[in-house]
């Protein structure tokens, strides 16, 4: 993965930034309620990602990762939208606590770029909540170029999205963050429709990590 990619990590400075002010105030709401449900995994399931993780002879990959892990990324749905059998059988093939954090198809995120994108939207997500309950939390990743002046995208998309899916949003572009005013804006608006905002924390692209 080339994205974040640096030659040293030793040289980075991987301090975090302070809270945000408005952090205090939700989990004070939440702290009353039941712990939250903590998910790992990795963005794939695939042997050849994972050298060495499976044992010899190992046949059905998904089915010994979800004995090891609870989650899976499911990096393969950006790059076409698979069959509602397909999301089917990883249904049936993982346990009952196990879940799927798709990412939203290409056609959407950076064809359409959020517009236009009605068809590929109904589409995915009809075949994926074949993934049923253990659909845990689709994201949009967005494109670098994709930038504040394109914030006038995000309500009209964020009403296309059906109210029983929890959808996060990864944005890539350096400004949404190191504008006061923008991320304000931008903040509310994610609250406003329910949206997870996504936490970058990669070591050559710490100007997209917040708080």
């Amino acid at each position: 993965m080339k994205f974040g990619k640096v030659d040293d990590p030793g040289n980075i400075d991987f301090t975090l930034p302070k809270d945000h002010p408005g952090t205090k105030e939700v989990l004070s709401i939440k702290k009353n309620s039941s712990p939250p449900n903590l998910y790992v995994g990795c963005a794939k399931w695939n042997k050849a990602d994972l050298k060495g993780f499976y044992p010899r002879g190992t046949k059905d990959e998904l089915a010994y990762y979800s004995t090891q892990f609870n989650s899976i990324e499911l990096n393969a749905t950006f790059y076409r939208i698979f069959p509602a059998d397909v999301f089917a059988g990883w249904y049936e093939k993982t346990p009952p606590n196990f879940r799927f954090f798709p990412k939203f198809f290409q056609g959407i995120s950076h064809w359409g770029r959020l517009q236009n994108c009605e068809d590929n939207l109904n589409e995915y997500i009809l075949n994926a909540s074949n993934l049923k309950e253990k659909l845990e939390m689709p994201f949009v990743q967005l494109p670098d170029n994709f930038g504040p002046k394109n914030i006038d995208r995000l309500e009209p998309f964020f009403k296309m999205l059906p109210k029983d899916i929890k959808p996060a949003i990864e944005f890539r572009h350096t400004d949404w963050f190191n504008n006061e005013e923008v991320a304000g804006e931008l903040y509310k608006i994610l609250e406003k429709y329910n949206i997870t905002n996504a936490i970058v924390d990669s070591a050559g692209r710490r100007d997209l990590l917040h708080m």
